[in-house]
């Protein structure tokens, strides 16, 4: 399965009336092939390498790319919108860009998004050259991206639905004496199989304190200690999440205790999981729930989700945003022990329909872990 071309066309569509609206001449949009910064070409281009990409007001988006990939035979397969786009081979890609940017007539401006992930070279050029036309604004897609299609919503149900699956054959395998690289191979292989491209997941297998790394270590699970897992695969380029803290054996007392309080804040958030709830209060919500229980949430309890991990935000106590029909965010607080900082952190995948929510992973942590 693919994004289809009248879904791009549609894209396509949306960003020429919003450069319209802003008296844009063409979008410089530069990204890097990460969990955090290939969302904005993929969008576009259906390509999730990064790289630059040129879109115009009128014509097709120019996509640079690499002159022995460009012969390559799947080519199709890599760029879904092989058919909507150009193709140009990358040779002086500064002097490339520069050149095309230079048609644009005085009285549009050139929007540049990606300034995170565009070479000193190639800015430098074109700030140098078109000074105060250039408009930095890396949220310029927000607005179209943080509300999902159908056809978008439907990929992030597919992703949600391989995390579920790759949940139960951690179930199946999970162990005293197994080594993060072990459990990180047959997560990454669950996923690859299942038709994922790609995924982000943060694993811990030391004890039952949250020391999170992106990639696996020699640490081996301990007998009546946790593994904590965030399993987050991307199905057509969208992601979906579901962060676990699972038992090796059974919980210890005082984890258990965290996994009730976690269990209660997640209860809480749901049901203000409606459009029209201010994200500020999802974050005040899980926090003092996590607190009256005699915890300590240290990390950020949840953040959007699409072509991106992080899309866009994160739930903060200032981020003043409201939910939306067509949004998908993560919703995962964390439950720290003040004193020991050990700690358990869980969670899920919500689309925000009109009328409340709808949770896209299937597991239902709190009857498989607690049997509540």
């Amino acid at each position: 399965m693919a994004v289809s071309l009248n879904e791009y066309r549609r894209r396509h569509d949306a960003i020429r009336r919003l450069m319209k609206d802003h008296k844009m001449g063409y979008l410089l949009i530069a990204g890097l092939p990460d969990d955090f910064n290939r969302g904005n070409i993929r969008y576009i281009t259906g390509y999730g390498r990064g790289g630059y990409c040129l879109f115009p007001l009128e014509g097709k988006p120019v996509l640079f790319f690499n002159a022995v990939q460009n012969s390559n035979s799947r080519l199709s397969r890599m760029i879904e919108a092989l058919e909507l786009i150009d193709i140009e081979e990358s040779v002086n890609l500064a002097e490339q860009i520069s050149q095309r940017l230079s048609k644009v007539d005085e009285e549009h401006t050139i929007g540049l998004i990606g300034t995170d992930c565009i070479s000193v070279k190639i800015y430098s050029k074109v700030k140098k050259q078109f000074g105060q036309r250039i408009i930095e604004d890396d949220s310029f897609l927000e607005p179209l991206r943080e509300i999902k299609s159908p056809e978008e919503i439907e990929h992030i149900r597919i992703a949600a639905g391989v995390a579920d699956r790759v949940y139960y054959r951690l179930r199946e395998i999970i162990r005293p004496g197994l080594s993060e690289g072990m459990i990180y191979g047959e997560v990454k292989k669950s996923i690859y199989e299942l038709g994922c491209e790609y995924s982000f997941d943060l694993i811990d297998a030391s004890s039952s304190r949250l020391q999170m790394s992106f990639y696996p270590t020699d640490s081996k699970l301990e007998l009546n200690g946790t593994l904590f897992m965030e399993i987050s695969p991307a199905y057509c380029g969208y992601y979906a999440q579901l962060p676990v803290t699972l038992p090796v054996t059974s919980y210890a007392p005082h984890i258990e205790q965290m996994m009730r309080a976690w269990f209660a804040a997640d209860k809480a958030i749901r049901s203000l999981l409606r459009p029209g709830t201010p994200i500020s209060e999802l974050y005040e919500q899980a926090i003092s729930v996590i607190v009256n229980h005699g915890f300590i949430s240290p990390l950020r309890p949840g953040h959007s989700l699409g072509l991106d991990i992080l899309d866009f935000w994160s739930i903060t106590a200032n981020n003043n945003r409201i939910l939306k029909p067509g949004m998908v965010i993560a919703v995962h607080p964390c439950c720290v022990s003040p004193i020991s900082r050990e700690g358990v952190g869980l969670g899920y995948s919500y689309l925000i329909t009109d009328t409340g929510f709808e949770k896209l992973n299937k597991v239902d942590l709190g009857a498989e872990l607690l049997m509540v």
